[in-house]
């Protein structure tokens, strides 16, 4: 007991350390770039304001949590026989929204969160509630992906201004993604799971562990009868991901209005795919990369920096309102946990 506990305490102080370092990276970078194009950003950003886009814009930001939860009901009600609440799962994707933002996990952070809450607030089980948000993920990874393929190809095709470095960046991250989906649909399929044949490379001799490989184990085998015998709600999933990319577009349309930019469709398209990037970084909320990302794009594109930082600080601003709504049903959540065990 006392060695599990020591370890778990030398992980927690590595993880630490691993988000302090990458928040002070980011950190970094977001200044530099402040201090390089913020000025004008802001400039440009106050002489042009018009709050009916911005507003609008916020109106828009919220497709990205209605269209998420959709797709993750349209998944988890496959795992329970009762219909679960669109506005409980709206209200979970909000904090687990809110949760990886904050953690420097890809988008990650906050899913445990969401299969803790599903299981609290909605009775699912915990092995049931870990399969559909595995297989939520998958499906979004998987439509990022198709559209990251896509976006590379225009870009090649229409826009030679770009660097081939940032060209190969590109191909080799939708290089990994594609190795790494298509082993865990394989290994799913064929009944020999992904997860649990990694951690069993590890061969740790502990009650604890092998009941949690025992568990991931489980998990696996609902995510493939998923795969087997609910293909029609994964296709519904999957639409689901294209309708919500459809809203994203006019959605980054409006913001670059907000602020007197007449962006084409095929900058906005690119935009989305640089951002898509950003995600995948590992640093809490992108930071300093979102901005570095835009603002070189955009400096590229038309050597106009300070328009990609501009953007680059709205959708900061757009996240960060959110992040606040997340973190609120978090403390809620959290409250309503703590009163229930001391009813108990």
């Amino acid at each position: 007991m006392g060695k599990n506990k020591d370890e778990g305490k030398k992980s927690g102080r590595k993880s630490d350390r691993y988000f302090i370092i990458s928040l002070i990276f980011g950190l970094v970078i977001f200044v530099f770039f402040i201090y390089w194009m913020g000025l004008d950003a802001f400039h440009l950003i106050l002489e042009n304001i018009n709050f009916f886009y911005l507003i609008l814009y916020f109106i828009l930001s919220l497709s990205f949590f209605i269209f998420s939860t959709l797709r993750w009901q349209v998944i988890v009600n496959a795992y329970k026989s009762k219909n679960i609440s669109f506005f409980k799962l709206l209200k979970q994707t909000f904090a687990g929204y809110s949760l990886s933002y904050a953690t420097p996990s890809a988008r990650l952070g906050g899913e445990p969160l969401r299969v803790y809450m599903l299981n609290k607030e909605c009775g699912v089980s915990l092995k049931n509630a870990s399969s559909s948000v595995i297989m939520d993920k998958f499906v979004e990874l998987a439509g990022t992906v198709f559209l990251g393929i896509l976006g590379l190809i225009i870009i090649v095709l229409m826009i030679p201004a770009v660097s081939f470095l940032f060209n190969l960046i590109l191909v080799f991250v939708l290089l990994i993604a594609i190795i790494f989906l298509s082993f865990i649909y394989h290994r799913t399929i064929i009944g020999k799971g992904s997860f649990s044949s990694f951690f069993n490379l590890f061969n740790f001799k502990s009650k604890k562990y092998n009941k949690f490989v025992q568990f991931v184990f489980v998990v696996e085998r609902k995510m493939e009868d998923f795969f087997k015998h609910h293909k029609m709600r994964f296709f519904i999933a999957f639409l689901l991901y294209f309708i919500y990319f459809i809203f994203l577009i006019i959605e980054i349309k409006v913001l670059f209005l907000s602020f007197g930019v007449d962006a084409s469709i095929l900058t906005v398209f690119i935009t989305i795919i640089v951002l898509g990037i950003v995600n995948f970084i590992p640093v809490p909320g992108g930071l300093g990369f979102l901005e570095a990302g835009q603002a070189s794009l955009f400096k590229i594109l038309q050597g106009e920096g300070e328009v990609g930082m501009a953007l680059s600080l709205l959708l900061r601003l757009r996240a960060l309102f959110f992040v606040a709504i997340g973190f609120s049903i978090v403390s809620h959540f959290s409250g309503k946990q703590i009163k229930k065990k001391i009813k108990d």
